[in-house]
């Protein structure tokens, strides 16, 4: 199961271990804390900080693992841009890249108010946070390019570089699920979920649009992480259907809400 082919598939199973332990074992501790820092980052700078380091964490750590792993990929696997998977992951990038802006603007924001000597350093970190989104999407689209030349540093092309980069990918995919699990613990997601205009509260129409609504946004948090994986295993049944139960366990959780 640990090797090269079967990682995304490792991966998904962590993060369902993570979001079965959430559920049951985390929730109300992660709901208490949450909130608790949520509420005291308003005028507590130790958890606007600890806030603004976990945005900023996210965000340097979203290309660490593709720059690691590139050159193993390709010597196991052709991917060629031109494909329809190619155009798939055009698109996706956009997407990519609105995630990211969005993750670095609340880094920017919290950090400059943490830090805060003049709106000038707010300004700076909001264009430092743009400018790195803009990077990481080049150096993630990058990852799908045939190398040409081998790198310039021989670590990378070693299976420890490639270890390593499964490893902050990992560590990425679980950092956003946390993330996922705080904002589907809030009351507030909990009442605008609820409170949908498809039906009557718990009835099909309800659930269905509730489905619909959080297995896009679980996954446009997922799918940054797991897409590495996905371009080897695509083509196994077992893929899908390890990251359908990978998402789970937090998806019920607020489809079968009640009202």
């Amino acid at each position: 199961m640990l090797a090269g082919r079967h990682r995304g598939v490792v991966l998904d199973l962590v993060v369902f271990a993570v979001g079965l332990f959430v559920n049951f074992f985390l929730l109300r501790t992660l709901e208490t804390v949450a909130h608790g820092v949520v509420r005291d980052a308003v005028e507590e700078p130790r958890s606007k900080l600890a806030i603004g380091l976990f945005f900023a964490g996210l965000v340097l750590l979203q290309p660490v693992g593709p720059v690691l792993k590139r050159w193993s990929f390709h010597r196991r696997h052709a991917f060629g841009t031109g494909s329809w998977a190619g155009c798939v992951l055009f698109w996706f990038m956009f997407v990519y890249l609105v995630m990211m802006m969005c993750l670095s603007g609340v880094a920017a924001v919290v950090l400059a108010e943490v830090f805060s000597t003049g709106e000038n350093l707010g300004v700076s970190l909001i264009l430092a946070g743009f400018a790195w989104s803009i990077v990481s999407v080049v150096l993630v689209y990058r990852y799908f390019v045939p190398p040409e030349k081998p790198p310039r540093w021989t670590f990378l092309t070693t299976p420890a570089a490639e270890r390593l980069g499964d490893v902050s990918i990992y560590v990425n995919a679980i950092g956003l699920q946390l993330l996922w699990a705080g904002v589907t613990a809030s009351p507030v997601f909990t009442e605008i979920v609820t409170k949908t205009p498809l039906g009557r509260p718990g009835s099909a129409s309800d659930i269905v649009g509730r489905l619909i609504a959080v297995s896009a946004c679980a996954a446009l948090l997922y799918f940054p992480a797991r897409i590495f994986y996905l371009v080897e295993d695509e083509h196994r049944a077992l893929t899908w259907t390890t990251i359908v139960l990978a998402n789970l366990p937090l998806t019920l959780r607020v489809v079968l809400a009640p009202a």
